[in-house]
């Protein structure tokens, strides 16, 4: 099954990406991995960490009423990813300002197929406490289990960001459709995209916006509603970001450890690096060790957590190339 976006030259003109990563999307994409029922290699370690912060607070009731709008399969409401400029508390507002009408309308077009919880019978019909719950649950999910990642969310989706800037600076707008996931294809003057359901959204000129996604994966995403300004989310390039390794550098550390090594260009936890290079963290600790042994990197304990930086070396040895280092292989 296919979503077809379709565009004229006008819309080739009106193409936006993301500056920087939509806390909202981020949270619906994250809910989704939370519940897939296979673990992806690049969630497995916020996965640990979810189990580790359910573990030490009581997120169960905000995780139980955030799923049942967001379930594993199925639409969830647009309500919950308006557009807008800000961060979460903007985003958030916007949802508290949701019409009561429009609320209702979603919700009974997302629970056609389910039986709606009591929860969402009580957010239909305008009650204010339940409103107030949802903005509850949204704001203790965001800070227990989102905001701790927010740097490796942070820097995946500027990475991405550059790499579409190229992109289109190279080849244009065209070029930059043609490349935005193995998911997405561009067959002028639509894109194509694997989608959950066969689908058309014509854009009629008013462009659209690109928003990476960190916790998107394989598919992209889109709003239900054709008539609310077009978007599409689709996964972050993992390829574009701090990890890549420059000539030599695999050969003489391993691939992973260089990567591990590049990916510390900026400072970051254990559990942010595991994320960064797709490993566990008890193997990014050992690589982090190996690193620190060879006086790449230095640790330092802050609070419960461990940050690592590359030291002088280590940044000579990463940036080998561009420094004319022999590490870097040419």
């Amino acid at each position: 099954m296919e979503l077809r976006i379709h565009f004229t030259a006008d819309d080739l003109t009106r193409i936006t990406v993301a500056p920087r990563p939509d806390p909202m999307w981020e949270l619906v994409n994250s809910l989704h991995a939370l519940q897939a029922p296979r673990t992806t290699p690049e969630h497995a370690p916020w996965l640990a960490h979810v189990r580790r912060r359910l573990a030490r607070s009581d997120l169960r009731e905000p995780i139980r009423l955030l799923t049942t709008l967001v379930p594993a399969r199925g639409k969830f409401p647009d309500f919950l990813t308006p557009p807008h400029r800000g961060g979460m508390e903007v985003a958030r507002d916007l949802i508290l300002a949701t019409p009561t009408d429009r609320v209702r309308a979603e919700l009974a077009a997302c629970c056609s197929q389910r039986t709606p919880s009591d929860g969402l019978r009580r957010l239909a019909e305008g009650d204010r406490a339940a409103r107030q719950e949802l903005d509850a649950a949204l704001a203790v999910y965001f800070r227990e289990l989102l905001l701790p990642q927010r740097q490796l969310i942070d820097d995946m989706v500027h990475s991405d960001r550059a790499y579409r800037s190229r992109d289109l600076l190279e080849g244009g707008a065209e070029r930059l459709l043609s490349t935005l996931s193995p998911a997405i294809r561009w067959e002028p003057p639509t894109l194509v995209a694997d989608y959950p359901r066969d689908g058309d959204l014509h854009l009629r000129g008013r462009g659209i916006s690109l928003i990476p996604s960190f916790f998107c994966t394989g598919r992209p995403i889109t709003l239900i509603d054709p008539g609310l300004p077009p978007v599409l989310v689709y996964p972050a390039n993992r390829r574009s970001g701090g990890t890549e390794t420059h000539d030599g550098l695999p050969e003489l550390l391993g691939r992973t450890r260089a990567m591990a090594l590049c990916a510390l260009a900026s400072p970051c936890s254990t559990g942010e690096l595991a994320l960064r290079i797709g490993v566990s963290i008890a193997s990014a600790s050992k690589h982090a060790s190996v690193l620190r042994n060879a006086r790449l990197i230095t640790s330092t304990r802050r609070g419960c957590e461990v940050v690592h930086a590359l030291t002088p070396l280590g940044r000579e040895v990463a940036q080998g190339r561009r420094r004319g280092s022999p590490y870097g292989g040419g």
